[in-house]
């Protein structure tokens, strides 16, 4: 199975890395797209990348580090996908979760990260943390939808136009959590034709899991948790998952 966001260059990992990636391996994962949050861990993406062929590195600028992004950030992300294997450009996106994040910067940076991810046919990865609307407006606006919403929160409704339009939709660790009920409903809504799997790891660990980080094995679980709601078996859900992955982001 691909694990299709994970942040496994996060510091979180960095004493325990490549054993985590190992066990998430022989628990069946045989992917991972990697996408970046800000300028200065370009880098140490592609490091990593370059190191494990089965991690497929993504650049781009995240919303919750606005205030940390500059002008000139964009001109280093359009050389580093111009220059450097990339499988898509994110994550970017919106969040309208936090009120500390300063709305009218967030739509610049995104709507000058849709254009370069258009001008060079990348897909996006997008975060839409309270903002799936505003997202998929942007998507609109500049008519560019060959994009995955990760850790995808919006409704029903939503959830059938945006793929309607031909946009992914991941579902991670959330769906594992028995109180979970409206997002249980999206899942179930959705064909698979239009899923992809995710940890977001070492963010959002599962619910029994809630002080401890979300380890790229997790993802296991999460295949298990849709699979169950889908009333399928895991190795369907796999096999259809991992060829939407392929496809989107051409690996």
């Amino acid at each position: 199975m691909i694990d299709s966001h994970i942040h496994i260059d996060d510091a979180r990992f960095d004493d325990d890395r490549q054993q985590l990636l190992s066990d998430a391996r022989q628990s069946g994962v045989t992917g991972f797209v990697l996408p970046a949050t800000v300028a200065k861990g370009f880098s140490k993406i592609k490091s990593i990348a370059a190191e494990n062929d089965d991690v497929f590195p993504a650049y781009g600028l995240h919303p919750y580090f606005v205030d940390q992004h500059q002008q000139q950030d964009l001109d280093i992300l359009a050389e580093f996908l111009q220059n450097n294997q990339a499988v898509a450009l994110g994550e970017c996106g919106l969040d309208y979760y936090r009120d500390d994040l300063d709305r009218d910067d967030q739509q610049y940076y995104f709507e000058q990260q849709i254009k370069m991810a258009k001008n060079l046919n990348l897909p996006l990865i997008l975060h839409v943390n309270g903002a799936v609307q505003a997202v998929f407006e942007g998507l609109k606006k500049h008519d560019y939808y060959r994009a995955v919403m990760h850790s995808f929160n919006g409704s029903v409704e939503q959830a059938r136009q945006i793929t309607e339009a031909g946009v992914l939709l991941g579902f991670g660790t959330a769906v594992v959590n028995p109180k979970s009920h409206r997002l249980h409903e999206v899942v179930k809504s959705v064909s698979l034709k239009h899923v992809v799997i995710e940890t977001d790891a070492p963010d959002q660990p599962l619910y029994h899991k809630s002080k401890e980080r979300n380890l790229p094995a997790d993802l296991v679980e999460v295949a298990e948790g849709i699979a169950q709601l889908k009333n399928t078996s895991v190795t369907e859900l796999v096999k259809q998952t991992n060829q939407n992955c392929r496809q989107i982001f051409n690996v």
